[in-house]
């Protein structure tokens, strides 16, 4: 008897140490992946193992399996409870209380969101749970089972039919009275009926009138604008300041004494909460420790900034050779770079971005990708106080996304000044145009802003066409994209002459003493290969001409394209903006084109992007701020709700081509006079005597005496060789 109580004691304690042993390794030995599998489900499933190790010490219990896996079946329903419930953002077991056990039980086979859970699949996860309970009751009362089946199955048997006679009188009363409104609408008229039918009437007859008045209008304006093409058109502004010479700010500044209402916050979709654990942090440490290690390599994770996307690890280098008397060699920056592979394969990611040194600390930064990306939206960043400050503060606020360590990001465009966007299709470089275009409409209004838009794809800046901010309607023609750039360099030019004749330097300084404000000018090109295919050159050199001048006059530049290629980035272009902006590209060379450095051939895409102002020596990693089709509408829906005075409009013109062409006319006569001077004392004339005696390259000197032989000043000869002179 006494042998017996004592191997049941030691037999009992061993099942004790094992389960103290168990629940130690799991809390305190800080085992992840236990953690995230178990969750709070450990408790239920430490109570489950009791009766199978008590079937394997005492063979005795075996009589009593209906009740040892009733028992179990009950501790599977708990841990499926658990798993039904979600846990708090970081929690270390993972995604739900139950964790991945308690998941496999409730919601296995079934797509779940976080923050979208239908009622459905609510009653299918409750309904397997409690499947589980009536299970482990059927094994011990099977006859309760059976009688409250059947209780139940007559009782929903009643209620359904109950439910459909209640359908049935609904239906009928519904039908009745639709055919009694359809009747009394056709029998009876009102007099308001009429009273309406008479206005509209009215309104038709108004509306042909001014038809027919509109039409005589704009007849006598073609004929007038016709009139004023035939005539040579005269410049407004001369150095004089005469009355009669000098056009008045007013006369082209529109006064801001206009109330505008502008769209709120609540036409943005609001942020999901979201994100990276905690747990998943510490793994991913322990990974990238571990496998430096590996080779020889001292590192330890100090930093980490969590981001929408990616997550930053800040690691600081170790010491080789270190003892009590010895300092030690510290590990070398180059050896943690050269492991970069090895580190992808610890981790399962093969888009890493290295950052060495992190800008501001002497840690080497390794960007991780985050396994759930939180969706980042505009409001998330407009509607925060540091936002609001910051568009209080600056003319051209822009916000842009967040950061790699979930900071807002916005910039000044009017600091920018002019910024070129590149990634390939489908990175999110519209999206980012399109956030641009709304965080400056929702801040300023058209006294403030006028924004040129020229969309040769037709369809990405077509939608914000009617809003009060366009200084001309948006522009689809590569043709018409050439004369609307011209235009706009001669309104540059006008504007520098108000400065000029108002004493100051810039429009900020205009703005603040003079009593007609000078609203700034935003250009925006969504696809810039389109136009330099129709016509390079011009639109080089109109774009560069903006850019070189326009910063004084508040004109500013935003460029867009999918080819970041030498022959559409050229280098003037590049020279001029100094800002750029990249998303996920093909290759290195692209990524070479657009930033001067690789690491864009890197990016994630949907928005992920890294950006380069013009005061920052690095890019910063940025998630751009999505912006949907459904927010784009209603703001402009809104915008174009608004009553408006009458405003000004950008003078389109084809001035400048006749001034370039005769300016193009006037130097090809003076260097052809410059040839006929020389040949005149010459027996023989060369290509190369041309170029040294006028300075001009050799394809104009060629040029030049082909137009000499066409002339007949000289005649043919061989190529390479001299001409006589006739």
């Amino acid at each position: 008897m006494a042998n017996s109580k004592n191997t049941f004691l030691t037999k009992l304690i061993i099942l004790v140490a094992i389960s103290f042993a168990i629940t130690y390794l799991y809390i305190f030995r800080n085992i992840e992946e236990m953690k995230e599998f178990f969750g709070w489900s450990f408790i239920p499933s430490i109570l489950a193992t009791f009766p199978i190790i008590i079937n394997i010490l005492f063979r005795k219990f075996l009589r009593f399996w209906k009740y040892q896996i009733s028992f179990i079946l009950i501790c599977m329903s708990l841990s499926g409870i658990l798993g039904i419930f979600y846990a708090p953002i970081g929690s270390f077991s993972g995604e739900s209380i139950g964790g991945e056990l308690g998941i496999f039980i409730s919601r296995s086979y079934m797509s779940w969101s976080r923050f979208d859970v239908s009622l459905l699949e609510y009653l299918i996860s409750w309904m397997r749970v409690i499947l589980f309970i009536l299970l482990a009751i059927s094994l011990i009362k099977p006859t309760l089972i059976k009688i409250t089946t059947y209780y139940t199955y007559n009782f929903s048997k009643k209620i359904i039919f109950k439910f459909l006679l209640l359908l049935t009188k609904l239906s009928k009363y519904t039908i009745i009275n639709i055919v009694n409104s359809i009747t009394k609408k056709n029998n009876i008229p009102d007099d308001s009926e009429n009273e309406i039918e008479i206005n509209k009437e009215h309104e038709t007859s108004e509306k042909e009138i001014n038809n027919k008045e509109d039409l005589s209008k704009k007849e006598s304006i073609i004929n007038s604008t016709k009139s004023k093409n035939q005539e040579i058109p005269q410049n407004n502004f001369t150095s004089n300041n005469s009355e009669e010479n000098f056009t008045k700010p007013e006369e082209i500044l529109s006064s801001n004494n206009h109330q505008w209402s502008i769209p709120s916050l609540d036409n943005l979709k609001r942020p999901l909460p979201g994100g990276i654990s905690e747990s998943e942090v510490h793994l991913t440490s322990k990974k990238i420790e571990s496998s430096l290690k590996q080779f020889g390599i001292e590192v330890t994770v100090d930093q980490v900034k969590k981001g929408p996307t990616v997550t930053m690890y800040g690691l600081s280098p170790g010491w080789k050779g270190k003892t009590d008397n010895k300092i030690g060699q510290r590990v070398r920056v180059d050896t943690i770079l050269n492991r970069e592979k090895d580190i992808a394969l610890s981790l399962a990611s093969p888009n890493l971005r290295f950052e060495a040194p992190v800008p501001g600390e002497s840690v080497v930064g390794i960007e991780v990708p985050n396994k759930s990306p939180n969706e980042v939206t505009l409001r998330s960043i407009m509607d925060t106080d540091q936002w609001k400050e910051f568009a209080n503060d600056n003319p051209l606020p822009v916000p842009l996304g967040l950061g790699s360590g979930g900071e807002s990001v916005m910039t000044d465009l009017s600091k920018m000044p002019h910024t070129l966007v590149a990634g390939s299709t489908g990175s999110g470089k519209s999206v980012c145009m399109n956030s641009i275009i709304t965080g400056l409409i929702m801040t300023k209004t058209p006294d403030e802003l006028r924004i040129v838009m020229i969309d040769p794809k037709r369809v990405e800046l077509t939608p914000y066409e009617g809003i009060p901010h366009l200084y001309t309607p948006v522009v689809v023609e590569a043709d018409q994209a050439v004369i609307v750039l011209k235009s706009l360099v001669k309104e540059m030019m006008e504007r520098f002459k108000i400065l000029e004749n108002f004493g100051v330097k810039n429009i900020l300084t205009f703005n603040k003493k003079s009593d007609y404000k000078m609203p700034y000018l935003v250009i925006l090109v969504d696809e810039l290969a389109d136009l330099m295919l129709s016509a390079s050159g011009e639109v080089e050199r109109l774009l560069v001409r903006l850019a070189q001048l326009g910063r004084a006059t508040g004109v500013h530049l935003v460029v867009a394209t999918q080819r970041p290629s030498v022959d559409v980035v050229t280098g003037l272009i590049k020279a001029n903006f100094p800002s750029r902006i990249s998303f996920a590209v093909m290759s290195q060379i692209d990524s070479r084109t657009i930033l001067d450095s690789v690491g864009a051939d890197r990016l994630l895409g949907k928005g992920d992007m890294l950006f380069k102002p013009i005061d920052k020596p690095k890019p910063s990693r940025v998630q751009g701020a999505f912006v949907s089709d459904i927010e784009v509408d209603s703001i402009v829906n809104l915008w174009k709700k608004n009553t408006y005075p009458n405003m000004k409009f950008l003078e389109i013109s084809n001035d400048e081509e006749t001034e370039i062409n005769k300016i193009e006319m006037s130097d090809n006569d003076s260097l052809f006079n410059n040839a006929l001077e020389l040949s005149k004392s010459q027996k023989t004339l060369s290509v190369s005597f041309l170029q040294r005696r006028l300075r001009i390259g050799y394809p104009r000197a060629a040029r030049l005496m082909d137009e000499l032989e066409e002339a007949g000043v000289v005649g043919t000869g061989e190529p390479g060789k001299a001409r006589p002179v006739i």
